[in-house]
């Protein structure tokens, strides 16, 4: 819902919260600029202004608002599906490891990450897979990254004993 009322009251910002930082940035800035050419043109200069201009800048502003909020809406769809798509392959990858079928679970997880590569549970299942493979320095860096990114601290205790296990091993 907050994602929503930033957009409505300045068009782009909520693109820019969705992950879309550059189109939100374009967007805002059309929006703000044409928004002010068409005030100074219409209200604080009119003589010094062509009679044409606020009129095209009031047009171009109004399409920027519209825009935004079409292309937010599409952008929340394609994250709702994303985030569908990542919690199947994460299941996915969770039954390959159960399995101890290590070739499934490197291939959904690869999937996973081409979808959102900042997953704090994506992240997680690299770390293990890493750690079952023997790859403790690639694991190492996977286990940094969960402790960016696990801002709910769900995985805080795992990847600190496994970051300080393989600190005792070196």
């Amino acid at each position: 819902m907050f994602v929503w009322l930033l957009n409505i009251i300045l068009p782009g910002a909520g693109l820019i919260v969705r992950r879309r930082e550059w189109l939100g940035v374009v967007l805002a800035m059309v929006f703000g600029i044409c928004g002010n050419v068409a005030l100074a043109g219409l209200l604080i200069a009119p003589d010094a202004i062509p009679s044409w201009t606020p009129w095209l800048a009031a047009s171009i502003c109004v399409l920027t608002w519209f825009a935004s909020q079409g292309l937010l809406w599409l952008q929340c769809r394609r994250m709702t599906d994303c985030a569908r798509g990542i919690e199947s392959l994460l299941s996915a990858t969770r039954a390959a490891l159960d399995q101890g079928d290590i070739d499934a679970a490197l291939n959904s997880l690869e999937s996973a990450v081409s979808l959102d590569e900042e997953h704090v549970e994506v992240n997680v299942l690299w770390a293990r897979l890493c750690e079952r493979q023997g790859r403790s320095s690639e694991a190492r860096r996977w286990w940094n990254r969960v402790v960016e990114l696990d801002v709910q601290r769900r995985y805080r205790s795992e990847a600190a004993t496994a970051l300080s296990l393989q600190d005792s091993k070196r």
